[in-house]
C-alpha cells in the first residue's frame, strides 16, 4: 500500500530524530496529552512511550499542563508558547493566561564554551578581540546570553553570544513540527481550518530570523535611524567588526529599569516626560516608520540618567507596509472614533475568515464588546486592551489575523502598562488619535493620491497591453483543441449521497411492488397457497406490508416528504 506523501516525510524524518520523538511523544503522554500523541498517530509508530502521568499534575488543567509540556521539552517549545501566547486570535483565553507564564528557565553555558564561540566566529583569540569580558554573564536565556566587555579601543560594551548546538537543536523540532503539522492538517477538521502548516512555517522563520545575530543587528541601526531625531529616545550602536551571525556586541548604556520608580525618583527623572516620550517613539514607530520595536516590556527598556529612554534587545521587530500600516491606523483611528461599523470593515479586510461570516452579529457582538469603553471618558479608554480583546472576538469568528497585528498589539498592551505606573494621568488614546489623523491626511493629500492614481494607471495599462496577447493564445489554445475548462462543484459529495439515497428507495419500492404482484399471482393459480404447511401468498403480502411501512417511516422521519 502507498503512503502518502506527508506520512514518507514523518518517517524519514523519524528515523533521522527518533531519539527526539520518542521524547516528545513520552512528555506528552506523562503529562496527559496523549491524544496529541494519537492524533499524528504516533502511539502506534513509536515504541517505549510512556503513558504514566505524575499524580501531582493530575489535578491541572489541560492548559497548565500544556505549560509544563513546552518548559519540558526546551527552547524551540518555550519559544512557541512565548509566540502562541501573543495569538488570541488563536487560543482562548485561558491558554493564553498560562503561556504567558513561560519561562526560560536555562542554567549559564561554561565561561569556556563562551570563548570558543567567539573565536570561531571572530577567528581571533578572545583575548585579541576583548581587553575584558566578564565571566558571569549579565542575562540568560535558552538561546543565548548575555556577558559585559570591554574592546582594547576603549569602548564599553554587551556582547550576545548563542549557545552551542542549540541551532541543529531547534532545526530538529523544526523539522518534527512541520511532520506533525503536516498530518494534522491531514487529519484533522481544526488543522485544515487553522492551516497548522502555515504557522509553524510563520513559527520557523520568526526563530530563525531570532537566531541571526547579524539580523538583530541590522534591526538596531534601521530603529536608531528612525529614532535619530528623536531627543528623548537613545538605540545602541552596533559593533559590527566584532559581530557576526551568533555573536552580538553592541554598545553598553547603564540605564535605571524603566519600572524602578524609586530610582527614577531619586535620580530626579520627570516621570510625565518620560511617559510622553516612549509612547510617542512607539506611535511613530507603528503609524509612521512602519517598523518597530515589538518587546518594549520594562526589561527592554531603560532610563540614561539624561532622562533619554533607551530601547534594548532587538530579536523581535515587526513591519508594516503600506497597505497594512494604512488598514491598522484606520482601526486605531475608528476606535478612537467609537466607529463600530469602521472597525468591522477593516477586521474583514486584513483579518481571513475561512467560513462564511455573519457580518450584522459580527458587528453587534463587536458593538457590544467596546460597548464598555465607550461609556467611559476618551482619556480612560485603553486602547490595547480593546485591541487584545477584539482579537479574542476574531477566535470566537474563526477570522485569521496577520501576525503585525499581533505585534502591534502587544506593543501597545505593552506601553500602556508602562506608561499607566509612570503617569496614570496620560491617555495612550489622546497620544494615538494626532498620529492616526495624520495617517487619514497622507492618505487624502494630494501627493499620496497622484501616487496612488499613478499605480491605479500602470496597473490598467498593463492590463490592457497584455489583453491582446492573452486572447490570442487563449484563441489559439481552443483552436489546437487543448483548451481545458475545470469545473468546481461545491457539496457535490453530498449531492452524490442523496442521489444515491433516491435509487435506494426507488429500488426499494421496487422490490416492494414485485413482492405484492408475484403474491397476487400466486393466490390467483392456486386456491392452496401452501409450500411445505407455509402460506405463501400471505406471507408475501405481509413482508410487502412490513417493508411499505419501514420505506414510509424512513420517507416520515427524513423530513422530505
Amino acid at each position: 500500500m502507498e503512503l502518502p506523501e506527508g506520512w514518507k516525510r514523518i518517517f524519514t524524518n523519524r528515523y533521522r530524530h527518533i531519539a527526539r520523538y520518542r521524547e516528545i511523544v513520552n512528555i506528552l503522554s506523562k503529562h496527559g496529552l496523549g491524544h496529541l500523541v494519537e492524533a499524528v498517530g504516533l502511539s502506534k509508530r513509536l515504541n517505549f512511550i510512556n503513558k504514566n502521568q505524575s499524580v501531582d499534575e493530575i489535578h491541572l488543567n489541560t492548559a497548565q499542563r500544556l505549560r509544563v509540556v513546552f518548559e519540558e521539552l526546551g527552547p524551540t517549545f518555550i519559544k512557541l508558547g512565548q509566540i502562541l501566547s501573543t495569538r488570541p486570535d488563536l487560543l482562548p483565553p485561558d491558554y493564553i493566561a498560562e503561556l504567558e507564564m513561560l519561562q526560560d528557565r536555562v542554567p549559564a553555558v561554561g565561561f569556556l564554551e563562551i570563548i570558543n564561540t567567539i573565536e570561531a566566529e571572530t577567528g581571533f583569540p578572545a583575548a585579541e578581540v576583548f581587553a575584558y569580558l566578564n565571566e558571569e554573564p549579565l542575562a540568560v536565556a535558552s538561546i543565548g546570553q548575555v556577558h559585559e566587555a570591554c574592546l582594547h579601543t576603549g569602548e564599553h560594551a554587551v556582547v550576545k553570544v548563542q549557545k552551542s548546538g542549540i541551532y541543529r537543536e531547534i532545526e530538529t523540532d523544526l523539522e518534527i513540527l512541520h511532520d506533525m503539522a503536516r498530518v494534522l492538517e491531514a487529519r484533522t477538521k481544526w488543522g485544515r481550518f487553522y492551516k497548522v502548516v502555515d504557522l509553524v512555517d510563520e513559527f520557523a522563520a520568526t526563530i530563525k530570523e531570532e537566531l541571526d545575530y547579524s539580523i538583530e543587528a541590522r534591526n538596531a541601526e534601521r530603529l536608531a535611524a528612525n529614532c535619530k531625531d528623536d531627543p528623548g529616545i537613545y538605540v545602541p550602536g552596533v559593533y559590527w567588526d566584532y559581530s557576526s551571525q551568533r555573536v552580538l556586541v553592541l554598545e553598553y548604556v547603564d540605564g535605571i529599569k524603566i519600572n524602578c520608580e524609586e530610582k527614577l525618583a531619586a535620580a530626579g527623572i520627570d516621570r510625565k516626560a518620560l511617559a510622553l516620550s516612549v509612547a510617542n517613539s512607539i506611535f511613530k514607530q507603528l503609524l509612521v516608520d512602519g517598523f518597530f520595536h515589538a518587546d518594549p516590556h520594562p526589561g527592554n527598556l531603560v532610563v540614561g540618567t539624561d532622562g533619554r529612554v533607551i530601547f534594548l534587545d532587538f530579536g523581535m521587530v515587526g513591519r508594516l507596509d503600506e497597505w497594512l500600516k494604512d488598514r491598522l491606523g484606520m482601526m486605531l483611528l475608528n476606535i478612537v472614533r467609537k466607529d463600530v461599523g469602521g472597525v468591522v470593515r477593516v477586521l474583514l479586510e486584513i483579518g481571513y475568515a475561512q467560513e462564511k461570516i455573519d457580518k450584522k452579529k459580527l458587528r453587534r457582538d463587536i458593538y457590544r464588546l467596546f460597548e464598555k469603553y465607550y461609556n467611559r471618558p476618551l482619556g480612560e479608554v485603553r486602547i490595547g486592551d480593546a485591541l487584545r480583546e477584539l482579537l479574542g472576538m476574531s477566535f470566537v469568528y474563526r477570522i485569521r489575523v496577520p501576525v503585525e497585528l499581533v505585534l502591534m498589539v502587544r506593543s501597545l498592551v505593552l506601553l500602556e502598562g508602562i506608561v499607566e505606573r509612570l503617569d496614570p494621568e496620560v491617555s495612550i488614546i489622546n497620544l494615538a488619535e494626532p498620529f492616526g489623523r495624520k495617517l487619514v491626511k497622507e492618505k487624502f493629500s494630494p501627493e499620496h493620491l497622484s501616487r496612488a492614481g499613478l499605480e491605479y494607471f500602470l496597473e490598467i495599462s498593463g492590463i490592457s497591453l497584455n489583453l491582446p496577447r492573452q486572447v490570442s493564445e487563449l484563441v489559439e489554445t481552443a483552436g489546437q483543441g487543448d483548451l481545458k475548462i475545470t469545473l468546481e462543484h461545491r457539496d457535490f459529495n453530498n449531492f452524490i449521497k442523496r442521489l444515491v439515497l433516491v435509487g435506494n428507495r426507488i429500488s426499494f419500492s421496487l422490490v416492494v411492488a414485485a413482492i405484492i404482484i408475484g403474491s397476487s399471482l400466486i393466490a390467483q393459480r392456486s386456491p392452496k397457497t401452501l409450500l411445505w404447511q407455509i402460506p405463501i401468498a400471505e406471507a408475501g403480502f405481509v413482508l410487502a406490508l412490513f417493508m411499505g411501512m419501514w420505506l414510509l417511516v424512513s420517507i416520515i422521519r427524513s423530513g422530505r416528504i
